[in-house]
């Protein structure tokens, strides 16, 4: 079985697939302060920030062609947590399962909406309602890039990684 395994943080992502790893130096928050300057992101603003993630993913398949065509991909951490609990509109049952279709609409939701505006989403804790914007970045530009269908949302604890938390 060919899983991926994602971890989404503040300041980098790492990409694990059979035991090696790939570090892709773009987070929830990083990117975000990085690249957004107004509020709710100007489009542009959205098409650098998943552009610069695919341009990481590009280095990334080359460290790791295994990731293409994976069986499994999960998003680990609280960022993905994050994106589950305002899917499903509260706390998620985890792993969740994300389609393609929901992501994007996720994404649609909350890069239109001032923080003002996300703040008042049920399912957004209030520390996250300025990266969310970056964290669906982030999962749309892996879901359009290595073309899923779905990935699985889950606790970071669900997953060894092989390497302290």
């Amino acid at each position: 079985m060919n899983a991926v395994t994602v971890r989404l943080g503040d300041d980098a992502t790492s990409v694990d697939l059979d035991g090696q790893c790939h570090v892709i130096p773009l987070g929830a928050v990083s990117l975000s302060s990085a690249v957004f300057v107004s509020d709710p992101p100007r489009p542009e603003e959205l098409t650098n920030a998943i552009g610069a993630v695919v341009d990481y993913l590009d280095d990334m398949l080359r460290a790791l062609p295994g990731a293409v065509g994976a069986d499994e991909v999960g998003i680990v951490g609280q960022h993905a947590e994050v994106i589950a609990a305002v899917e499903f509109g509260g706390n998620p049952p985890l792993p969740f399962s994300l389609g393609r279709a929901a992501a994007e609409d996720v994404f649609r939701t909350v890069a239109t909406e001032s923080s003002v505006d996300r703040a008042r989403n049920p399912g957004l804790p209030a520390e996250a309602v300025d990266t969310i914007v970056a964290a669906c970045c982030i999962v749309v530009a892996f879901m359009r890039h290595l073309h899923l269908d779905t990935v699985d949302l889950r606790h970071l604890d669900e997953v060894d990684l092989g390497r302290p938390s």
